[in-house]
């Protein structure tokens, strides 16, 4: 099976590459118990980022290298699935690989479009249920453009109760040099496709752009519930070009929270940032975390989408 170096690696190691069967959304796991008659299940679709595979992202290793024990803390039944029993759970995937035999020209519109498609197609038959969105890093971005530009499915707007960021950089990823990371990219692949890097560097005005019509949006009465989950370790961002460097924070504290509000909130995970989105067992104070506020997202769906029809 073709392999490539991952975008989230803190270590030099290979990660399988996207095919074709692997992108779109699948389902992960069924509402335990839809009611036909009036439908009070949820959807929850996770978002990958740049460079990553859309089932591996969210896996961790319990096990040795040697014998491997992963986790996918979306679909194991002691995990997500145990937070509310009555929840459609997906996972989006697109190719991203930016460098390398795979690679390919992306970006934060057309990683939104797809997903719009995908997802509008999946709902069809249950159109109204609350829908929550979970991404890691360049998922994040390519969420909030879907939110902003989502004329294909108007209702993602409406139906859309609760945004869960890990490590996205609303701000550009401070920590990695990009004319660093892409010279020791060229050096080692023949094929690099810096399009999609472009995007997190700091201070661009599309990303600017991007998120203060975000922010701009979310200004609005009974608008979706946020939580920015941010990095307390820093990471080797050169590894996943086989090289080492001085570790640094991939995206800072101030890059991956939007400003707090009543409906904005904040967490610290201690962890780096290439492992912030992986969970291996119930009891991982990170997933308690998370856990937490994925279970009041859900539970606070109800009475937001009530207020809104109401509003």
């Amino acid at each position: 099976m073709a392999t490539t170096k991952s975008l989230y690696a803190d270590s030099c190691y290979q990660v399988r590459a996207v095919t074709e069967d692997d992108t779109g959304i699948k389902v992960l796991r069924e509402p335990s118990n839809p009611n036909i008659e009036y439908d009070t299940s949820w959807n929850i679709v996770a978002i990958h980022g740049l460079g990553a595979h859309p089932d591996d992202t969210w896996c961790k290793n319990i096990g040795t290298p040697e014998s491997p024990q992963w986790v996918n803390w979306l679909k194991d039944p002691n995990m997500l699935p145990s937070i509310a029993s009555n929840v459609r759970i997906m996972r989006y995937g697109y190719e991203s690989a930016w460098f390398g035999s795979d690679a390919i020209k992306q970006s934060t519109t057309d990683a939104a479009e797809e997903f719009l498609d995908d997802l509008k197609g999946l709902r069809e038959d249950s159109p109204n249920r609350p829908l929550i969105i979970i991404a890691h890093c360049y998922g994040g971005l390519a969420m909030i453009h879907a939110r902003l530009h989502s004329k294909r499915w108007p209702d993602l707007l409406s139906f859309t109760t609760g945004l869960v960021f890990f490590g996205t950089p609303f701000r550009g990823a401070e920590g990695i040099s990009q004319s660093e990371l892409l010279q020791a990219a060229i050096e080692e692949h023949k094929v690099v496709e810096a399009q999609a890097l472009r995007i997190l560097d700091p201070g661009n005005d599309p990303l600017e752009d991007l998120v203060t019509d975000f922010c701009r949006l979310h200004s609005v009465p009974h608008k979706a519930q946020i939580a920015c989950f941010f990095e307390q370790k820093p990471s080797n961002i050169m590894a996943i070009v086989g090289k080492n460097a001085q570790k640094s924070f991939v995206v800072s504290r101030s890059s991956g929270c939007l400003d707090e509000s009543e409906s904005t909130q904040k967490y610290r995970l201690a962890r780096t940032h290439f492992d912030m989105n992986k969970f291996g067992k119930p009891s991982e104070r990170g997933f308690t975390k998370v856990a937490q506020v994925v279970k009041g997202m859900v539970e606070a769906a109800p009475n937001l989408l009530l207020s809104r029809l109401e509003g």
